[in-house]
């Protein structure tokens, strides 16, 4: 394992990252989509702003910063409102998404969201562990997890579904010292600034190297 940008980590942009995507509008309507919903069905909190949102989707795509630029296939682990995957197809309109979910009201509007931006994904009503029985081994160029709390088992799992030289991302600083990195994963974390120069943010990219 390898810690990088501790001593001085790099700051980013909200706006720049999204100019430099050229999503503005795309996202303006994908997170007014969410406030719509979230009027009829808690996806986020009700206190959350139109800000705090544009926040948590610029950060999907801030691993990009890293690492190369995801292609071919991906998936997300519980994608929730649709952060990461969302805002990273977006991003990406070549990539095909897998989302793994197994909360049947955000699938709706998963789905829903889908459709609107003509978005190359499918959903899988399950969790993770249930959902990889039914995935070829060696399937994916990038794996995407957020707001899911990692199990023993979760990286075996990922590694088994990845390419060599695929990148699974995991959007907060992973504890090595309770999960067990398996040997075929290599590992990096990154601190960096959104916006704010007060809050460091960590994220953690495993690569599998074999």
């Amino acid at each position: 394992m390898t810690d990088s940008n501790i001593t001085s980590p790099p700051y980013f942009s909200s706006d720049l990252i999204i100019a430099k995507y050229g999503i503005n509008d795309k996202i303006e309507s994908y997170l007014q989509e969410i406030l719509l919903y979230n009027e009829k069905v808690n996806l986020v909190s009700r206190e959350t702003s139109i800000e705090d949102l544009k926040t948590i989707a610029v950060d999907s795509l801030v691993p990009f910063e890293f690492a190369p630029s995801p292609d071919g296939h991906i998936f997300d682990i519980g994608p929730g409102a649709g952060f990461p995957s969302i805002v990273v197809l977006l991003a990406f309109p070549d990539l095909c998404g897998l989302l793994i979910e197994r909360t049947q009201k955000k699938i709706v509007f998963l789905r829903k969201t889908i459709d609107i931006f003509r978005l190359d994904a499918e959903i899988i009503h399950a969790d993770f562990a249930e959902a990889k029985r039914n995935i070829k081994f060696s399937s994916f160029n990038t794996g995407l997890m957020k707001l899911v709390r990692p199990d023993p088992n979760l990286l075996q799992n990922v590694a088994d579904i990845l390419k060599p030289g695929g990148f699974f991302i995991y959007y907060a600083d992973l504890n090595d010292k309770t999960i067990v990195i398996p040997a075929r994963l290599e590992m990096k974390k990154y601190k960096y600034f959104l916006d704010k120069h007060n809050q460091v943010r960590t994220i953690t990219i495993l690569k599998k190297t074999s």
